[in-house]
């Protein structure tokens, strides 16, 4: 299987080749975060290389938005 894959209530993306994807991943415009260390999809606050950063429940990087009062920029980091 490729593609998004629903495992233990957790998603991750198999690449084509059928290696996980990790770190950023870019679908159309939009961009998800899969966890460095186990490829698992974030949801809510995360830290990256110090940069705090926001997705939705979708996984779906928030970004030139307000997240519970929270700027978040053009990249989906918190401008504070």
């Amino acid at each position: 299987k490729t593609g998004w894959q629903n495992l233990g209530n957790k998603w991750y993306y198999l690449r084509s080749s059928g290696a996980m994807a990790t770190g950023w991943y870019q679908e159309g415009s939009t961009w998800y975060y899969l966890n460095a260390s186990n490829g698992d999809m974030k949801t809510g606050w995360f830290q990256v290389n110090g940069n705090w950063y926001y997705a939705y429940d979708s996984g779906a990087l928030a970004v030139n938005t307000t997240v519970g009062g929270y700027y978040l920029n053009y990249n989906g980091e918190w401008v504070k």
